[in-house]
């Protein structure tokens, strides 16, 4: 074989051995777009997640705000109930007292009456404040009362 025909068939095998690399970079290029790709979309789902979390623990947040605020109207709910129901208790121990005196011998019939219209007026009196706004006047006042 002549030199030229060596030299020849060397050419050929690097050039051939060239173009398998050119064909690994670019297949490796393609990975490398494709890795990048994948980071890109795991980043975003990150940040998503994030987001979403931060989200959920302001709702949380808020949520907790309402609850304590609910707990506490019902505390001053019940304060009111045990205030009003002592309140009552006590008229109507001051009417029956007053209904004891007014029923022995020294007190008249017409009094018995007027008492029993006025514990008929208490009573009706609380049906009639149910449906009221909780923030009317009278309750404020009674909610200054208590605290």
């Amino acid at each position: 074989m002549s030199k030229v025909e060596q030299l020849e068939q060397e050419v050929a095998e690097v050039k051939q051995v060239l173009a398998d690399k050119k064909e690994q970079e670019a297949a490796m290029l393609k990975v490398l777009i494709r890795v990048e790709q994948d980071q890109k979309l795991t980043e975003d789902a990150r940040r998503s997640a994030e987001q979403d979390a931060a989200a959920q623990r302001y709702a949380v947040h808020v949520l907790q705000e309402k609850y304590e605020k609910a707990m506490a109207s019902i505390a001053q709910m019940e304060k009111r109930v045990v205030m009003a129901e002592s309140m009552l208790e006590a008229t109507l121990q001051y009417e029956s007292g007053k209904v004891k005196l007014q029923s022995s011998p020294r007190g008249s019939r017409p009094g018995l009456q007027q008492s029993t219209r006025k514990i008929g007026l208490l009573s009706g009196f609380g049906w009639r404040n149910k449906g009221k706004p909780e923030d009317s006047s009278e309750n404020k006042s009674a909610n200054e009362e208590t605290n």
